[in-house]
């Protein structure tokens, strides 16, 4: 019986088999180290060359405040290294400035950093005795002065206007409780308590509120006795209104 024709060993087929199997494995590899290699490079680059260093702040959205005061808040950061630059860090200094409500910091390559402030609006306008207003937005927090607010806002008589005053807080509620029909019809409003909150309409009737509870039917008890043509309506208790 005639052997086989092939003279290579089996011992020789494996061996080749095996190595033929090893190769991809190999390029994989290297593939692997050179996509680090150059990731490496491209890090070292950003964090070391000139072009990629913090040189200017850019300043988007604000009104009441001056872009320059954002600006020297992100001074410290400049001529750092773009890639390296603490963004939260700037964040929470912009975000600390009264006008401010909400406030993002990004990278704007390839030399600066980009702050997106979004103001507090004005919602009350508080007398201050000097011919000047405080504007107070839905939050409570007093961010700015001017002295022509817009027809726009509430002209409200508080002491210490703050998230944390009662008095404030109350008069936030009232206001965002009254009914369009009778929030058109004031003129201001006097908050000498969180419990004394009173209207005066612009035809010289007075609405004392109280404080913000029961808002539905204040409203609805206010516009009865308002109608019946009553000059002086306390509603501060509801259920029992005085009238004069």
């Amino acid at each position: 019986m005639r052997g086989s024709d092939d003279t290579t060993e089996p011992g020789s087929r494996r061996l080749v088999h095996v190595v033929r199997r090893g190769l991809p494995d190999k390029r994989l590899r290297f593939a692997v180290v050179g996509v680090l290699a150059l990731l490496l490079v491209a890090f070292t680059v950003l964090w070391t060359v000139p072009w990629f260093q913090v040189r200017q702040i850019e300043v988007t959205g604000t009104t009441v405040l001056d872009p320059a005061e954002v600006q020297a808040l992100g001074q410290g950061a400049l001529g750092d290294p773009l890639l390296g630059a603490d963004l939260d860090a700037l964040a929470s200094a912009v975000a600390a400035l009264a006008p401010v409500k909400s406030v993002d910091v990004s990278r704007s390559w390839p030399d600066a950093l980009r702050v997106d402030v979004t103001e507090r609006k004005p919602y009350m306008a508080v007398p201050t005795g000097e011919e000047t207003f405080l504007m107070v937005d839905s939050e409570g927090v007093a961010f700015d002065e001017s002295d022509s607010p817009s027809g726009s806002v509430w002209m409200v008589e508080l002491d210490d206007p703050s998230p944390d005053d009662l008095a404030t807080v109350e008069t936030l509620a009232v206001l965002q409780s009254l009914p369009a029909k009778l929030a058109d019809e004031v003129e201001h409003v006097e908050s000498p308590s969180p419990a004394g909150v009173t209207l005066f309409l612009d035809d010289g009737r007075t609405v004392t509120w109280g404080d913000g509870s029961e808002g539905e039917q204040k409203a609805e008890v206010v516009d009865r006795l308002l109608a019946v043509g009553y000059e002086h309506v306390d509603v501060s208790a509801p259920d029992a209104p005085t009238v004069s």
